[in-house]
């Protein structure tokens, strides 16, 4: 699958390695895992997006990766997008937030 992602990545000096950017998102996506919230994804997202930046570009494998987080990060906001709108039209739906 050679899928292109769009993005508007820009290289973040505080954030000055790939890893850098890695270990941010890693601490990101626990705190997710653990407790999730619009803001956290999307923060996530901003950072798996950032990681897309050709700065960051180290290897083969980390522009790879940065593709696929931004695509796995989209569709789990997607989905917390679609759960939110499904509790608005059933709104009696306990097991929805």
């Amino acid at each position: 699958m050679n899928q292109q992602v769009e993005t508007n990545a820009q290289f973040d000096p505080d954030l000055p390695t790939a890893s850098a950017v890695m270990a941010s998102l890693c601490c990101v996506a626990a705190q997710y895992a653990s407790k999730p919230s619009m803001e956290l994804a999307k923060l996530a997202l901003d950072l798996a997006h950032k990681l897309t930046a050709p700065e960051y570009a180290e290897s083969k494998l980390i522009t790879e990766v940065a593709q696929q987080l931004v695509r796995q990060w989209k569709q789990i906001l997607y989905q917390r997008v679609q759960t939110r709108a499904a509790g608005m039209i059933m709104p009696d739906n306990r097991f929805i937030n």
